[in-house]
């Protein structure tokens, strides 16, 4: 496992507060400098963030979180028409 990783946990968008919601949706674009130390340590601590010599970063458990969240959001095909 790479340095700063941390094993992810089975997390339901659900059960994050709304600055790790946000930092998710954030980091999931790139570079979140504004990004808070507390956050940042729960989002790795969780397995969804990861620290990086660059700084923190996504892991591959949060950007899917992220992703399949905002799927989810979206109304289907059937909903469309």
């Amino acid at each position: 496992m790479p340095e700063g990783a941390a094993t992810a946990t089975k997390v339901a968008w659900d059960e994050l507060s709304q600055d790790e919601k946000t930092a998710l949706k954030r980091l999931n674009r790139g570079p979140y400098p504004d990004l808070a130390d507390e956050t940042g340590a729960r989002l790795i601590r969780l397995g969804l963030a990861a620290a990086r010599p660059e700084g923190i970063g996504i892991s591959r458990a949060g950007r899917e979180l992220v992703i399949d969240t905002l799927l989810q959001a979206r109304p289907s095909v059937s909903d469309r028409s």
